[in-house]
């Protein structure tokens, strides 16, 4: 009868996961803010615990600097004009959106008209 008891708390020992190898377990959480990308890895082996995070910002958009460049140029272009004529930059930019206004207008009128197609 002792000797049963031994057998079965024997057994009980050996089939307890405490006892049992140990096995490796991983887990990856990605976890964005703005344009910055943090990716965290957690590393269990038996009583090992090892985390590892990554940071990756995003690369700013290419035409955003382009645009960025192109406005500046056109408000300095318009400060030279207003210096050259004696005028304030308010009113040569007044002029600007006026011209470019009655351009878009002429060439709206030349823009032929769609034609229909039999389906």
């Amino acid at each position: 009868m002792k000797a049963l008891f031994a057998s079965v708390a024997a057994l009980g020992l050996l089939a307890s996961p405490a006892l049992a190898a140990p096995t490796a377990s991983t887990k990856t959480v990605t976890t964005k803010s703005g344009n910055t990308k943090a990716t965290t890895t957690v590393s269990t082996k038996g009583s090992t615990t090892t985390a590892k995070t990554t940071m990756t910002k995003a690369k700013a958009k290419s035409h955003h600097k382009a645009r960025h460049h192109a406005k500046m140029a056109k408000k300095s272009s318009v400060a030279a004009q207003a210096k050259a004529e004696g005028e304030s930059t308010a009113t040569e930019a007044k002029e600007h959106k006026m011209a470019a206004a009655h351009h878009a207008k002429s060439s709206a009128k030349t823009a032929k008209p769609a034609t229909k197609t039999k389906a």
